[in-house]
């Protein structure tokens, strides 16, 4: 529980950023926080998420990035890496650095909320997101701003131009993922090679200032006599999702034995 001091501190602060903190629902459009199940306040002049040290929050976690990979996930920006996750000359770099031009349109990762816009010493001109998922990504060194706190962006929107602003020796895009304001290996999730999500369902068990990510589809090998029906009463899943799942399978189809049919 929070102490009512807290309490008192978190509602000054909803005033003065004017924002509801009732709760978000997919692909709905502005006013409401997304995420307001993951985070408790929307904090638009402060780059990281803070958590007071009264909360306490789950430490286990499954995450649904997106619904349909094919468009609701873009890549922030088609360049290749020049700096990986992880310590870089005895001191931990938190995100993913990739190449790009000042000028370079970047692109937003997934849906969601911008809510922090603004220049900071080390990032520059740094755009963070707040997304549905429950994720965070950060967009750092833009040599410009294209939104601001409050705006709705779908991914793939532009939040900015790639620049070389702040603690930077180059033009590139530093990005991060972040959960509670806790930095997540980007690669955990996202293939750079590919540009494209690795994981779709992600367990997050939050140790401390670390996260471990893992996979968290799970899937029915199919036996003799199963059916499309009797796998979703088994889940106790819609035969909708079932086949929201499973794109390839039709409502009507036989099932092949030792067929992996995904549930979760």
């Amino acid at each position: 529980m929070l102490k009512r001091t807290n309490i008192f501190g978190l509602l000054t602060l909803l005033a003065l950023t004017s924002f509801s903190t009732k709760a978000y629902s997919w692909g709905d459009d502005g006013g409401e926080f997304p995420a307001a199940d993951h985070y408790i306040h929307f904090d638009t002049s402060t780059v990281h998420y803070w958590i007071p040290e009264e909360y306490t929050g789950p430490r286990n976690v499954s995450l649904t990035l997106v619904f349909n990979n094919t468009c609701d996930y873009v890549h922030p920006f088609e360049g290749r890496v020049t700096s990986d996750f992880g310590y870089r000359r005895r001191k931990m770099h938190y995100g993913m650095d990739i190449d790009l031009e000042t000028g370079d349109k970047v692109k937003v990762a997934f849906e969601g909320m911008v809510r922090f816009a603004m220049w900071n010493k080390s990032y520059g001109n740094l755009v963070v997101v707040r997304h549905p998922n429950g994720l965070e990504t950060y967009y750092a060194h833009l040599s410009k701003l294209e939104v601001k706190p409050g705006d709705y962006v779908q991914a793939g929107d532009i939040v900015g131009l790639g620049g070389n602003t702040g603690h930077s020796f180059g033009a590139h895009l530093h990005f991060e993922v972040r959960y509670q304001g806790i930095p997540i290996n980007p690669e955990y999730i996202i293939d750079f090679e590919t540009r494209k999500l690795k994981l779709v369902n992600v367990n997050l068990l939050v140790n401390g200032d670390k996260i471990i990510v893992t996979n968290a589809e799970k899937f029915h090998v199919v036996r003799p006599g199963d059916d499309i029906y009797t796998i979703a009463s088994l889940y106790e899943v819609s035969i909708q999702d079932l086949l929201l799942l499973n794109p390839m399978m039709r409502e009507a189809d036989a099932l092949l034995l030792d067929t992996k049919i995904r549930y979760h």
